[in-house]
């Protein structure tokens, strides 16, 4: 998979087709909405989500940590789905084959838990994080700031309309002047569809592909 390149505040980042964002100065990876734990928390509550959905989104971690070797992960908040269970435990020991990389996690709207417990998990725990003029947040802050905002919350979605009138709804990532949103990692989510302005930038993710298309 090749990413595609993106220019914020002068700094340059790669976007990548698995949902993810490098930055490349500080070997830093950044993910939104993974929902570690949902799978098991609707079979707790008897819905049938098969267990291969958390499996999939490990696997995906998997994937970008081996290709970008980060120093660090920050994951912008929504990497739990509400209360500790059995699904937790096997990003542990995901996480676990990668000893040397420090991870950071911003808390969300989903982790409801106390900071302690994911503390002993290995998470540095913030409600936001400034490095170099870019902050990351759970959610978009339209508070007027020298910062640019990145964050997740809203699980982005471009909707595409072809010629013979068939539709199609993308994942995608969406920069506008004052904050970056990204695409949940998660695969069990669901989807927002945005309506973009002009002078908004979206990448929309199709066939293992970044695609710039606003």
């Amino acid at each position: 998979m090749t990413t595609t390149p993106v220019t914020i505040l002068n700094h340059q980042f790669e976007l990548h087709p698995l949902r993810a964002l490098w930055w490349p100065k500080h070997a830093i990876l950044i993910c939104a909405d993974v929902h570690i734990g949902k799978g098991a928390h609707f079979r707790q509550a008897g819905i049938p989500i098969p267990p291969q959905v958390n499996a999939s989104n490990l696997w995906n971690l998997v994937i970008v940590l081996q290709h970008f070797n980060p120093k660090q992960v920050i994951f912008l908040g929504d990497l739990f789905h509400s209360r500790s269970n059995s699904e937790w435990e096997e990003l542990t020991d995901c996480l676990a084959q990668f000893p040397g990389i420090a991870v950071t996690l911003i808390k969300g709207n989903h982790e409801i838990e106390s900071p302690e417990l994911y503390r002993r998990m290995g998470f540095a725990v913030h409600t936001s994080l400034s490095i170099e003029g870019i902050r990351f947040l759970h959610e978009p802050d339209t508070d007027k700031t020298d910062e640019y905002t990145i964050c997740g919350h809203l699980h982005p979605a471009i909707r595409l309309n072809g010629a013979a009138q068939q539709r199609l709804r993308l994942p995608c990532f969406w920069f506008r002047s004052e904050y970056g949103v990204l695409p949940a990692f998660g695969e069990f989510t669901g989807m927002h569809t945005i309506q973009p302005k002009q002078g908004d930038l979206v990448f929309a993710i199709a066939d293992n592909s970044v695609v710039p298309i606003h």
